[in-house]
């Protein structure tokens, strides 16, 4: 069974479920990984259709140097869209895309480990996910859901060298809507050590470094209403 079917079937499975009221659990996905992008139109039929803004998130970054640590701010602008309403009990989808960084030669030689974390709806449930794009990465990206926190955490191994753009990939994330309510995405850490961006880079020394990175409050990336 290829992966647009499985997809497909997924969707319609949980679409049928919700209409009649019986999608009381999260439909758990077949993998945690990124998958190839469904483009089944009877599929994509059954989504509204969503609005793109462009969200800006103003971080807290943790940083040790010799001698000591502190915080220093950090920018990054994120891609999203979602719809901006949906039924209940009917799928939607929400993109969401951080935008291109070069890590500085003047202080790194190199950053790995790099991750962001989105925190999903509470009033939907996660159905699956797919990963499109990205640019200078050396490792595939990994996508892993957290079922307890809702949260989706985009991991790319790296190592990536200071002073080239990389591009982490655009996720694409397909749920299903609860009864009611705002269907929210934001940012998906709590604090600086559970951070929501965060890479490990290779000062001028050759030492391993943390860059743990949260806002002071969460950011929202998309809103839906569901009614």
């Amino acid at each position: 069974m290829t992966t647009r079917t499985t997809w497909k079937r997924r969707l319609l499975a949980v679409a049928a479920l919700g209409a009649v009221g019986l999608a009381a659990t999260p439909v758990p996905a077949a993998a945690t990984t990124g998958a190839v992008a469904p483009t089944d139109a009877s599929a994509a039929n059954l989504l509204p259709p969503s609005v793109t803004s462009t969200v800006p998130v103003g971080y807290s970054c943790y940083v040790t140097f010799p001698g000591g640590s502190t915080t220093v701010p950090f920018s990054l602008t994120f891609t999203a869209s979602a719809p901006q309403k949906v039924a209940p009990y009917r799928p939607f989808a929400v993109t969401l895309d951080p935008q291109e960084w070069t890590p500085d030669p003047k202080f790194n030689q190199q950053v790995r480990t790099v991750k962001v974390r989105y925190k999903l709806p509470d009033n939907a449930w996660y159905v699956w996910h797919t990963l499109s794009g990205g640019k200078n990465l050396t490792t595939p990206p990994q996508a892993q859901y957290d079922w307890s926190t809702r949260v989706l955490t985009i991991t790319e191994t790296g190592p990536l060298p200071a002073s080239v753009p990389f591009d982490l990939p655009t996720v694409t994330v397909y749920l299903l809507s609860g009864p009611s309510g705002t269907a929210q995405t934001t940012t998906g850490g709590t604090s600086l050590t559970d951070p929501s961006w965060t890479w490990v880079r290779t000062d001028l020394e050759g030492v391993e470094r943390p860059f743990d990175c949260n806002p002071a409050a969460p950011v929202v990336f998309t809103s839906t209403t569901i009614g």
